[in-house]
């Protein structure tokens, strides 16, 4: 169990100033086959539960100032089966259910610790397709094979139903709906670890299904499609600091967003008695494709930097206070400059295993190459939605 309540105060400038009150509350559990005899099975459910006001609607932000930003809505939100061949070394594993793709792809561990849903997946990504990909708060049906043939190398290919959800029916405590013509969400990872703590992650993806082209007729029609970068590790020489950095582009004639650029740094132990205290700071830049531009006259490109501390209060509390500047926000023209302040809490509760409340990974799914065991059992540990193997955020 993770619940996540967020309390903020637009104190500045986006469309309108005010106070905004969210929380998630999620439940979470993997099931091994191996109590049963089924070996390298796993069975992995997660069901969560938002309420509160949008944050999103007073900045008039496209990268989501809080990552759990969510109408209020109870859902089934993940529901797959996984077969997993191998050892810890080198491994195959077939996965197939309702699955978050952020759990697997564009996912940067050193960046778990901010708020911002652009740090979670960057914004070229998650702005695609005609419901948003397969993220949070919204999932859909897909298939995925992860191959390990070494401890450097990680692949990952899958392919997701086109539009998550129905956008019909956006409350359904269950929301799949297969469409003649929602297509797919083809997506490829390669990971090379240069470390245990630092690696190098290379994407692409592209949606089966052409979307009208922003801007031109309506005969006119383009590939949603796009590829990212990142880099993430400890900085030589300063063993408390780690960083990333992350780039991406994406066919802006489809979609809003043309490039990204996000980059941080975070450090734990810093302050003197506060050993697994973390505090960072970031920045994500969503730049509006030149059809967008001309066409609802945007400016250039949405900046967001970020600036959070978190407190370690026990292992089932964190306390993180949380500041974000966000220029030029770029839901509508000529939004102003907002300024935004924010107190994030979290508590868990697992069993058997802990769900640290100060970290975002999802204890009940066992990392890449590992086989379940009895302590991956049942779980109600949860994660943030963006598992940092996850979102918005």
């Amino acid at each position: 169990m993770r619940d996540t309540a967020d309390f903020w105060d637009n104190a500045a400038g986006g469309r309108r100033t005010g106070t905004a009150v969210l929380n998630k509350l999620q439940l979470g559990g993997s099931f091994a086959g191996d109590r049963l005899g089924l070996t390298g099975w796993t069975l992995h459910l997660q069901i969560f539960r938002t309420d509160g006001n949008s944050l999103s609607d007073k900045v008039g932000d496209i990268q989501t100032v809080d990552s759990i930003d969510a109408r209020p809505v109870t859902r089934l939100f993940e529901s797959w089966i996984e077969k997993k061949f191998g050892d810890e070394d080198r491994s195959l594993a077939f996965r197939f259910g309702l699955m978050d793709l952020n759990s697997d792809y564009d996912s940067i561990q050193t960046s778990s610790l901010f708020v911002n849903s652009s740090q979670g997946i960057a914004a070229d990504l998650a702005r695609s397709g005609r419901n948003g990909p397969s993220i949070y708060p919204i999932s859909s049906l897909g298939f995925r094979i992860s191959w390990l043939p070494s401890k450097a190398w990680t692949f990952r290919l899958a392919a997701f139903d086109g539009v998550p959800g129905d956008p019909n029916d956006p409350n359904a405590f269950v929301s799949v709906k297969l469409g003649r013509t929602d297509g797919a969400l083809l997506i490829g990872q390669a990971d090379y670890h240069l470390s245990d703590k630092a690696k190098i992650e290379a994407g692409v993806w592209r949606y089966s299904t052409l979307v009208p082209a922003i801007g031109a007729q309506a005969s006119d029609r383009g590939a949603d499609q796009g590829a990212y970068l990142s880099i993430e590790g400890p900085i030589p020489k300063l063993d408390k600091w780690s960083a990333w950095a992350r780039v991406g582009v994406a066919n802006g004639a489809a979609q809003q967003v043309s490039r990204y650029l996000g980059a941080g740094l975070v450090g734990q132990g810093v302050v003197a008695g506060r050993p697994e205290d973390r505090i960072g700071l970031a920045i994500a830049r969503a730049e509006n494709g030149n059809p967008a531009r001309h066409t609802f006259d945007l400016r250039g490109a949405e900046t967001s930097c970020e600036l959070s501390y978190q407190v370690k209060v026990h292992d089932t509390v964190a306390l993180q206070p949380d500041l974000q500047y966000v220029v030029h926000p770029s839901a509508e023209a000529q939004v102003r400059n907002a300024l935004v302040i924010g107190l994030r809490v979290v508590l868990t509760a697992g069993y058997p295993k802990k769900a640290p409340a100060n970290e975002a990974t999802d204890p009940t799914v066992p990392p890449e190459g590992a086989q379940p065991t009895d302590d991956n059992g049942p779980d109600s540990g949860g994660s943030s939605g963006k598992p940092k193997t996850g979102s918005s955020s």
